[in-house]
């Protein structure tokens, strides 16, 4: 653990899916006391570069599993040299994709260290960590000359050196001349969607005011324990790449409440700037949480319908001052009933009880059932077109033409709510089956018993208990029969079977070496009924219910696919070696596989992050003609 606040921006690269690892890392680093700003998988080298020096980061990390690293690593290094970033460092890793000649070819191009599957058997992984936060024990400050920035219009990232300089020596670098910029803070109980909403809000300031500079200070917990910290919001902001949106990120550190000690100084640092709108994001608080009240103007509480008993509402102190308040998450069950109670609650505390004179009505209160998993959502309109006459902004004509409703009718979610409890619905009908199984075997077992009793001592109640077993054990005993028929069919060398309307035959045995005949499907031998009876329920042979052996009985000979993963070149180069490769097969079944950037629906560029992803492995198929 370093004394040193290090920051660092963790991301696994583009097209890529495989972000186990660098979750793995970034959680050591957070452990170690490093401020961790995880973006998450699939990110472009301009998205990482872009956070990193907005961020102010000692070092960025990478993951690339999906082949192009060489291509994607340089390119990252080649644009935070572009852009200033000289000293931040780079690290990365990608198992055995990346071979010790490239790792040595990109140190030698600029990249701090790539971390090969060696270096985690003599290191492991703490000290691969612990050679991370090393290198990248140094301040980001050294190079700045801060009285050459005063009075200037900071870059991005000069902007970025002078947050840092505040939150680290609790001090201005040089004297403030703030404007009027109107500051909205946002709030609210963790795990209820602010960031979520953040980006959905900041997408309609860019649709409808993209000549707005926008400025996000979002501020996560730090750690007590170990004073690391995640900043993770940036993974739900798909938004943060447009250029009219400043975004920075800020752990508690030391502080007392749910805000940045020095939140104060960084809005009035970023008042000197031209952003014509400052929104500060809170991390989850309590009910008696309001300290954002104290550095904005306006505020926004999000909240969930989860809220328990409707008591619970007089506890929160955000709905006695919030000017906007949004009950997220309004596709769940009940949010309805909650979007009442909350109304309820804000016109005792505002007294603005109904049926007063000049009281207003639910539909104008300034509460908002709010989806922000949702396209276009109504609630978030409503609530966005609201924010802006309260922040001064002109209201767009565009804006009028966009539904907008503080209480959506219509609740459409990802997964509809009859279908979210659909997994149980299926292991209840599993479990039924199973447990029908079970009783069927035991009933069978006591028929059999019967059966060999019989045998010894054929009275007449064991006679009579017999047949009326064997009657309520028709179906399991036809079941059985049917598949003693199939065994036989088997046994004689052929088997026929029906697919789309078509006869096929297949030879059920082959002759080996030693000319013996074997079986091509093998079923076990049983000594009682109940136990092939629980076989057939359970398993039962290829290509009969359960399927668990199969969908078909028998493994189709003459369709075998010609298969190249990688493909071979371009589309027209891949088709003509397929039709090599099945020239003469009476079967023409192909199976390869499309390259990353095809299967991530983007389009071929001669960018070096896309570039060298094209063909790498598998085809690129961008084109109807492809």
């Amino acid at each position: 653990m370093t004394s040193r606040r290090l920051r660092f921006v963790t991301a696994a690269s583009l097209f890529d899916g495989h972000d186990a690892s660098i979750n793995i890392m970034r959680r050591l680093l957070q452990s170690k006391g490093v401020e961790v700003i995880h973006l998450g998988h699939n990110r472009s080298a301009q998205e990482v570069v872009e956070a990193a020096l907005s961020e102010d980061a000692n070092a960025i990390a990478l993951s690339s599993y999906q082949g192009g690293h060489m291509e994607y690593f340089l390119y990252v290094r080649e644009l935070l040299d572009k852009n200033g970033g000289k000293n931040v460092r780079i690290f990365g890793g990608g198992g055995g994709v990346i071979t010790p000649p490239e790792m040595d070819e990109l140190h030698r191009k600029g990249i701090t260290r790539i971390y090969h599957p060696n270096d985690g058997m003599t290191l492991g992984l703490n000290g691969i960590i612990d050679d991370m936060i090393a290198k990248s024990d140094y301040s980001t400050l050294e190079e700045t000359d801060f009285k050459n920035l005063q009075g200037k219009k900071l870059s991005s990232y000069e902007m970025a050196k002078v947050i840092t300089f505040i939150e680290d020596r609790r001090e201005f670098p040089f004297s403030m001349n703030p404007g009027k910029v109107p500051v909205l803070g946002i709030t609210g109980t963790g795990g209820a969607g602010k960031s979520s909403l953040i980006d959905e809000l900041l997408l309609r300031f860019h649709r409808y005011y993209p000549d707005k500079k926008i400025a996000l200070v979002s501020v996560d917990p730090t750690k007590k324990k170990n004073q690391g910290a995640l900043l993770g919001d940036r993974i739900r902001l798909g938004s943060a790449t447009y250029e009219n949106f400043y975004i920075r990120s800020l752990a508690t550190r030391d502080s007392t409440n749910e805000l940045s000690p020095e939140i104060q100084k960084v809005v009035q640092f970023l008042k000197t700037q031209p952003v014509d709108l400052i929104l500060v994001e809170t991390s989850g608080i309590g009910q008696a949480s309001d300290e954002i009240t104290k550095v904005a103007d306006k505020t926004l509480y999000v909240m969930t319908p989860e809220f328990g008993a409707a008591t619970q509402l007089e506890k929160i102190e955000m709905l006695e001052v919030a000017d906007f308040i949004a009950v997220n998450k309004f596709e769940k069950p009940r949010s309805e009933d909650a979007l009442r109670d909350v109304r309820k609650q804000y016109r005792r505390n505002k007294v603005l009880f109904a049926n007063h004179p000049g009281s207003p009505e639910d539909d104008d209160l300034p509460v908002y059932g709010t989806m922000a998993s949702k396209f276009n959502d109504v609630g978030v309109n409503a609530l966005f077109k609201d924010m802006i006459t309260a922040v001064g902004f002109t209201h767009e004509s565009d804006l009028d033409k966009i539904p907008a409703h503080r209480a959506p009718e219509k609740k459409q979610s990802i997964i509809p709510a009859a279908r979210i409890n659909y997994l149980q619905g299926i292991v209840d009908t599993v479990r039924a089956y199973n447990k029908a199984t079970s009783e069927s075997v035991e009933k069978l077992r006591q028929y059999e018993a019967l059966v060999e009793v019989a045998k010894i001592i054929p009275e007449k109640t064991v006679l009579e208990k017999q047949k009326s077993l064997s009657l309520t054990l028709k179906n399991e005993i036809a079941t059985i029969s049917d598949y003693d028929s199939l065994i036989a069919q088997y046994s004689k060398g052929e088997y026929t079977y029906i697919v789309r309307g078509k006869d096929i035959k297949v030879p059920t045995k082959y002759e080996s070496l030693s000319h013996s005949m074997i079986s091509k499907v093998g079923f076990p031998k049983f000594h009682h009924p109940s136990d092939k009876y629980s076989f057939i329920r359970r398993e039962n042979l290829p290509g009969f219910y359960p399927f668990a052996g199969g969908v078909f009985p028998f493994k189709r000979a003459d369709e075998d696919p010609k298969r190249q993963f990688a493909g071979e070149g371009g589309p027209s180069r891949t088709n003509a070696r397929f039709h090599y490769l099945s020239k003469s097969d009476t079967a023409k079944r192909l199976s390869t596989a499309f390259d990353s950037v095809t299967l991530y629906g983007e389009d071929p560029a001669v960018r070096p992050d896309i570039y060298g992803k094209i063909g790498e492995s598998g085809v690129s198929i961008c084109t109807l003609e492809d």
